[in-house]
């Protein structure tokens, strides 16, 4: 099979030729056709006409011989017709007028009375030599006055016609191949310029580099066409540089907070086994060390699971639940936590959700030692649930809110970021991996629903929305242990 040429200039070029062609071939069909049934009217018309002249010549002869004596004057309105035949003959089939140049044989044809009128459907179709069909006619004619009658037998060879419409064809071929291939090369030159935008587009975007991710297409220069292209191209370029840089900050904040554990493991060790010490000291290192290692393995761990989160593939066992009675759960695990910390936990409200259970507990349990982490002491961590009305029909909300320090408007928007802290000298990073407001961010996203964080007047409030029907995930296991 023949394959399209891989530039798209010579493609345009060519189907701007094929289609020229296309259009050039058909305009000529359709003149050529017209062009043979031009000529075939204009000769039937001339049959018929020579019938009509040769009657009035015989009008004015009186006899046979008299014919005889003037050929002449019946052959001349033969002249200027090409193929045309004239025969005049006795009703005995004696010629007395012959004009015959190629010797054709005359057919035997139907004789129209002399009284009759010729036209055009009394026409009889014959074969001469060449055998493309042709037409003729014959009929009697009065000499003078008299009731005597002679045959007038009047073809055309229809050959020269057929010829002459061949030739048209011919040239029309060649001019239509001459036309197809001028508009090929307009076409060309034509494409080159439509696409220029195109190219100056694929330059701008080669030009593109890690370092250079702000540049962005000019769209006002751009074809309307290519507008809506130029605006795709930009938003795709926003979206990588906006990946890039919370890629490169991810990256420092990860080197960071491993390099924290890291040093704190080498610097004990190394103090530890400068001198000998004591089973106990030992001991005392192994248990540190181990908090440590603990700690790199949930950050690992929830590292693992956010990545297979962005690559969709962590998988959802939706069912509904009674979200009151998980929140029991949770409550009472943290019991322990809040009573330590002198916080009041109070679970309020009942309503189902669709909800994935482990996943669930998850996004719950770190907004919760998110809350008991911050609230003062003797205050209250309050966990409330109900049915909120949404544009798809109820939802199921679950609130967690807390007295303590209000997070400033402007760290608002970037708190659900991975390895996001408020504090910018991460005192409190022994504590927290700062990974456990973007795991319960991306846990609402893949239930289809949303986290909020309203923070005023010494409240915090984070609201998870679950929507009536959560989506579902490709089936991956994964780790579901609290960030």
């Amino acid at each position: 099979m023949m394959r399209l040429p891989s530039s798209l200039t010579t493609r345009l070029a060519l189907a701007y030729g094929l289609a020229t062609a296309a259009i050039l071939v058909s305009v000529a069909a359709y003149l050529s056709s017209a062009l043979s049934t031009q000529l075939e009217g204009r000769d039937e018309s001339e049959l018929v006409g020579e019938v009509l002249l040769v009657r009035h010549l015989l009008r004015e002869v009186r006899s046979e011989a008299e014919i005889r004596a003037d050929t002449h004057r019946f052959a001349d309105i033969a002249m200027g017709h090409e193929g045309l035949i004239l025969v005049v003959r006795t009703r005995q089939g004696e010629p007395l007028v012959t004009l015959n140049p190629r010797n054709e044989t005359v057919p035997p044809l139907r004789v129209l009375p002399a009284t009759t009128q010729p036209e055009k459907r009394m026409l009889q179709t014959w074969r001469p030599k060449n055998g493309v069909p042709s037409r003729g006619i014959a009929a009697l004619g009065q000499l003078g006055d008299s009731d005597k009658a002679v045959e007038i037998v009047v073809l055309r060879d229809a050959g020269y016609r057929v010829a002459l419409v061949r030739e048209y064809r011919h040239q029309v071929l060649w001019a239509t191949l001459c036309g197809a291939a001028v508009a090929a090369g307009l076409g060309l030159v034509l494409a080159r310029r439509a696409l220029r935008p195109l190219r100056r587009m694929a330059a701008d975007a080669a030009a593109v580099t890690t370092s250079r991710l702000a540049t962005r297409l000019d769209v006002g220069r751009a074809p309307a066409e290519l507008r809506e292209l130029a605006g795709a191209l930009n938003d795709m370029l926003a979206r990588l540089q906006d990946s890039f840089s919370r890629l490169s900050q991810f990256s420092a904040d990860l080197a960071h907070d491993f390099r924290t554990p890291i040093s704190n493991l080498i610097g004990q060790t190394q103090v530890t086994l400068a001198q000998s010490r004591a089973t106990a000291e030992y001991e005392a290192l192994l248990e540190s060390n181990l908090e440590e290692y603990e700690r790199l393995a949930r950050m690992i761990e929830n590292m693992l699971f956010l990545a297979r989160a962005d690559h969709a593939q962590v998988a959802l066992d939706v069912r509904t639940l009674d979200a009151r009675e998980e929140l029991d759960k949770m409550a009472e695990y943290f019991e322990a936590v809040a009573a330590d910390r002198e916080v009041t936990l109070s679970v309020i409200g009942s309503a189902p959700v669709q909800a994935d259970q482990t996943l669930l507990r998850r996004a719950v349990t770190n907004l919760l030692d998110n809350a008991l982490r911050h609230a003062p002491a003797g205050s209250m961590v309050q966990v409330d649930v109900g049915r909120v009305p949404a544009a798809g029909g109820a939802s199921t909300s679950i609130r967690v809110t807390n007295a303590g320090p209000v997070i400033p408007p402007e760290t608002l928007p970037h708190i659900f970021g991975r390895f996001y802290r408020a504090d910018p000298s991460r005192r409190n990073s022994a504590a927290s991996t700062g990974l456990g407001l973007a795991i319960v961010d991306t846990i609402m996203r893949l239930h289809g629903g949303s986290v909020t964080v309203r923070s005023a007047d010494g409240v915090t409030v984070f609201m998870l929305q679950f929507p009536s029907e959560a989506i579902a995930a490709p089936a991956v296991p994964f780790a579901a242990s609290v960030s």
